[in-house]
This record gives C-alpha cells, structure tokens and sequence, in this order.
C-alpha cells in the first residue's frame, strides 16, 4: 500500500481568484496551525508570482484542471457560463484520495473564524457534507427518473471525504459520466451529481452543522458559534459583504504583492445591469449574447 498523507485542503478557482484563496489559507494558518495538512490548489493558469506568493504562506500543490467533456453544446449554456467548468474540479477531490487519508473541500468566498481541524476526524461513512434545504430536484433543471428526487440534496461548499469512504475509483468515473450523460438538466451542477453518486453507492454521509460551518454574513446572531462565514450567492467579501478579518487578509495579499480583484469591471457591470433591469431588457440582451457566442 502506498505511502499517503494525512490531509489535503482543497480549493478550485479560475486564475483571477488567488487572491480570495490566499485570503482563506491565511485563516488557517491562523487558527488550525498544528492542522496536518497540505493545500492543493485547482486551477485554470494561475500565474507563477501568484503561486510563489501562495506558497509562502501555506505549502501549496497546483494542479491545471482538465475538464475532460470537450463538447459544450451538451450543457444548458446559461448555467455552464454562470458556475464555469472549475465547479466540477469538485469530483478531482475523489481522486486526491489516491495521495491523502483525508480530503477536505472549502469554497474560497468564505471567512474562516476559529479552527477546523475537527473537519477530519474520522466517520464511518468516510463522507461529510451538509443539507441546506434543497431537495434532489431543486439540483436539476428538470428532474430525471434514475434517481430519487425527493430526498434531500447536499450542498457541496464545504465537504470531507475519506479513504475508507469506497471504491472512489468508481466513484470518480461515475461523477464525470454521469455529468456527461445528464448534463442539459444539471442547475447545480456538482451538487445533483453528487446526488446521484450517494444514492448509487448508498452512501449515509455524515451531516456538517450548517448553523457552524455555513453561515451567511447576514445570519449575525449566528456569529459567536460560527467556525466559517460562507458569503454564497451574488454578494462577496470582495464586492459588497464588509469583514474586517477578510479586507486585513486582502491588505496583506496586496503587499506580498499578489494580484487583486478587478473592482472597476465589477461596479461597472453592476451598474448596466442595474440599468439594464430597470428597463426590463437584461435578461433578454443576456440570451441574445450567450446565443451569439455560443
């Protein structure tokens, strides 16, 4: 049996986000120091000053993303151009398990306030995730027969799996097949597949307390048990959520040096979008658009 690590903590973004993902392992340095870990980084070309100054504050593992389905055209193009293709680097956490015991998934749009390092203590199933009130088919743009629809779905923002959890071989090549063959029905892409993959594999996952570890800025009276603050949705500690802990560890990303969040393009497209919905012709300039490209 080969040699593995302990823990992996994985990220996966698109190259103009490093600066979110430093925010992020910046916290962990901070409050899980003695966190037996390593952090593996997901992505689409993060340039190499960014990487050097992401390894000098956790050591760091990237990894360029291959989406292995070529053919776009299966997709519904509103949802593939909204999430991008780096949502599926979630099923590569199944792979990683080749190199570590434990392998935990953290969405870089969070602030983490105390440690996590309970993330990888052990469970029987090998499998943690949380529910946040969806159902399967609130996963998918149209529901579909071979699987059940009615049960609950997970969220897939924060999220361990672990080496005993299966033959994650399998696993791994069913998450990508099935991406393949139910794609035009998929709203939330990784997170209907995994789905489809605990009721195929009949997997009792065990729950993450979404009251500690997914909690949304607005939810303050939640803050004094909160470990992470998850801003998921449009607004982002980069746009328009304030934190200081976040804006002190943006700070000190910007004098290591590391390349920032483009605000400028984003006040610029809220405001014609804003403009545009006034007049009620966003939606329709959006398709048009997505049509011409596509």
């Amino acid at each position: 049996m080969r040699d593995k690590k302990n823990t992996a903590v994985v990220f996966g973004l698109t190259h103009e986000y490093a600066f979110a993902v430093a925010c992020v392992i910046m916290d962990i340095k901070k409050y899980s120091p003695n966190w037996a870990y390593e952090v593996v980084i997901l992505h689409d070309g993060i340039s190499i000053n960014d990487q050097k100054l992401l390894n000098a504050i956790l050591p760091c593992r990237f990894i360029k993303y291959d989406f292995p389905i070529k053919d776009n055209s299966k997709f519904n193009q509103r949802i593939l151009n909204y999430f991008s293709k780096m949502v599926f680097s979630k099923f590569e956490c199944l792979k990683l398990l080749d190199d570590y015991k434990n392998v935990v998934w953290l969405d870089y749009d969070i602030v983490i306030k105390k440690d996590i390092s309970e993330l990888t203590n052990y469970c029987d199933s090998g499998i943690k995730m949380m529910y946040l009130g969806n159902k399967v088919k609130d996963q998918l743009l149209e529901p579909v027969d071979d699987y059940n629809m009615k049960l609950e779905g997970i969220s897939a923002g924060t999220f361990v799996f672990q080496d005993h959890i299966g033959p994650y071989d399998k696993m791994y090549k069913f998450c990508y097949n099935k991406t393949e063959k139910y794609a035009q029905f998929l709203k939330y892409p990784e997170q209907a597949i995994f789905d489809f993959m605990i009721q195929e594999f009949e997997i009792n996952i065990e729950l993450i307390d979404k009251d500690i570890y997914c909690v949304h800025p607005k939810d303050v009276n939640k803050y004094p048990d909160a470990k992470i603050i998850h801003s998921y949705g449009h607004e982002k500690f980069w746009n328009e959520v304030k934190d200081e802990q976040w804006y002190a560890n943006y700070k000190n990303w910007l004098k290591m040096g590391g390349g920032g969040y483009n605000l400028n393009k984003y006040f610029i497209n809220k405001k014609l979008k804003t403009i545009l919905r006034n007049l009620g012709i966003y939606e329709a300039i959006k398709n048009f658009l997505l049509k011409i490209k596509n």
